[in-house]
């Protein structure tokens, strides 16, 4: 569940941040698609991103996004193969605005014979793009747990606890069991 919620969390921003940075204008969704239009508009503009990190205007305004994007998936993944599904995520929910776009720009398309093939490429093409955060999500992922890791107090090597009656116990009870002494307060 966290990995979907970074997905949607990263493409969302991913999104507004191209929309924004790019200075895109409204493509004119018809009602009641164009309040959200920035949000479909800029999952497009994420399908697109090989052509924005190919031209050299806007190369930067990409790299940042992506970079965003993987941040934001960093902090609902952990390392490991949780990094690659949270990746998956993004890959899905920018596929879905994309096919979100194309539904309502060209009504044609769920009509056209090659739907099926254009919807299999379509995703597939956006999950390897979304494997753009990886590299940025799991050295991040792995340092976030570096550091959890340490700030938690060490595990003891033994667990031993004496009573005043000479009773040894492998563990911290709250009363001794051999002559019904009190061995710590339960706040503890």
């Amino acid at each position: 569940m966290k990995n979907l919620i970074g997905g949607i969390l990263g493409v969302a921003a991913g999104s507004v941040m191209l929309v924004y940075l790019t200075g895109a204008v409204d493509p004119g969704y018809m009602p009641p698609y164009d309040w959200g239009w920035i949000i479909i508009f800029g999952g497009n503009m994420l399908y697109l991103s090989l052509d924005g990190l190919l031209n050299p205007n806007t190369v930067w305004v990409y790299i940042f996004t992506w970079f965003t994007m993987g941040l934001i998936a960093s902090a609902f993944s952990q390392r490991g193969w949780n990094t690659v599904r949270t990746a998956i995520w993004v890959g899905m929910i920018q596929g879905l605005l994309r096919l979100g776009h194309i539904l309502l720009t060209d009504s044609g398309f769920w009509a056209s014979p090659d739907r099926n093939l254009g919807l299999v490429v379509l995703f597939i093409s956006s999950i390897l793009l979304a494997l753009l955060i990886v590299p940025i999500a799991h050295p991040l992922a792995i340092l976030r747990e570096r550091i959890r890791r340490e700030a938690e107090p060490p595990i003891p090597s033994s667990i031993e606890t004496v009573c005043e009656c000479g009773a040894v116990f492998k563990s911290n009870p709250l009363i001794c069991s051999e002559c019904g002494r009190r061995l710590r307060k339960e706040a503890d």
